[in-house]
């Protein structure tokens, strides 16, 4: 049978927005199929909540910021950083409901992160040292794209190891692909992440590069995936049921360090966003070189892999092989943090 839930969201840590969008001013978003809205407290810190004034439903986002605070453009109520309203003009009674439900919020990396499924997190948001106190060793590049393929189909996908070769065309010998069993062995990707919110994976292979007048794509393919620089590459991957972290090396020497959230927009309507770096080898062309290198493979395997995203029915793969293992095991973690999500905080139905 097919597996179960493939449009459920786990309970998790995502991105909601960029955080030079969020200024002065409050900024509609959609997220988790809601419409929401965010703003800054006088501590400058993110906060989302529900987008309509529970008093007559007026949109916030035509509202304005007051010392931290959001006034209602109809009414003139105003909510405070906790979503309480703490003043309800020519009133002196405030109802002890007159509130909105604001979203836990985390902001770093360059993004306002969300929590979703239960009223508290329930594990910290993972590190990234690449865009942290390591910022300066890398040059990169920030990316976002969008789909109707789900959450899960885009998290799973680094743990498919076997479309590495057959959709993008990579041709390998003596490859080799484990499910890690202990945060310790990602340490290269940040700070172990809370066990049961992890899960990780190694992937290398040895490139077979062709001959680049008979077989120039092949051998092309092989120098970027190895930034020309060696003959085989290995990829450690780790993250949470909302995000990943991931390393690349080349004959064991890291190259490249990304970072992919997922912004769940509505249900089949998903953004996967990020930043991807090389790491600077100390020679300008060179890091221009694999930056390129970086960018390309991050571009063309992405514009490969969105297609499958937006056109599959997930419903009607129900055949499995040895190959799926890592996937398979992918998806009983990934249910396991939608099983957690609390049944109030979503619609009937389906997802909020």
């Amino acid at each position: 049978m097919a597996d179960p839930g493939p449009a459920d969201l786990a309970a998790s840590w995502y991105a909601g927005l960029a955080s030079t969008e969020l200024r002065s001013r409050p900024v509609g978003l959609q997220l988790f199929g809601q419409d929401l809205v965010a703003w800054r407290d006088g501590a400058g810190k993110p906060v989302v909540a529900p987008r309509y004034c529970p008093h007559q439903g007026a949109s916030l986002v035509l509202g304005k910021v007051v010392d931290g605070c959001l006034r209602c453009p109809f009414h003139g109520w105003l909510f405070d950083g906790s979503g309480t309203c703490v003043e309800i003009p020519s009133s002196a009674r405030i109802p002890a409901t007159a509130r909105v439900t604001r979203y836990p919020t985390v902001e770093c990396y360059g993004y306002v992160w969300v929590w979703y499924g239960t009223p508290e997190p329930l594990f910290a948001l993972p590190d990234f040292p690449a865009l942290d106190e390591y910022r300066d060793q890398y040059i990169g590049f920030r990316y976002t794209d969008r789909t109707t393929g789900t959450a899960r189909q885009l998290l799973e996908n680094a743990f498919d190891f076997y479309h590495f070769q057959t959709l993008h065309g990579l041709s390998l010998d003596r490859t080799e692909f484990k499910v890690l069993g202990d945060q310790t062995k990602a340490s290269d990707n940040g700070s172990p992440i809370e066990t049961d919110a992890w899960m990780g994976a190694w992937f290398e292979g040895v490139v077979t590069p062709g001959h680049p007048l008979r077989d120039p794509g092949r051998w092309l393919m092989a120098k970027a995936a190895t930034f020309a620089a060696g003959s085989s590459f290995q990829l450690l991957v780790d993250g949470w049921p909302g995000g990943q972290r991931f390393t690349g090396y080349v004959d064991g020497q890291e190259f490249f360090k990304v970072l992919l959230a997922i912004a769940p927009i509505a249900e089949r309507m998903t953004t996967q966003v990020g930043w991807a770096g090389a790491r600077r080898t100390g020679g300008k062309l060179r890091n221009l070189f694999n930056l390129s290198m970086l960018y390309g493979q991050s571009r063309v395997g992405t514009a490969q892999d969105i297609p499958i995203y937006d056109s599959t029915e997930a419903d009607a793969g129900t055949l499995r092989t040895p190959l799926d293992n890592g996937v398979l095991r992918f998806r009983k973690y990934y249910q396991s943090w939608v099983d957690r999500v609390e049944p109030t905080l979503t619609r009937p139905g389906g997802w909020s």
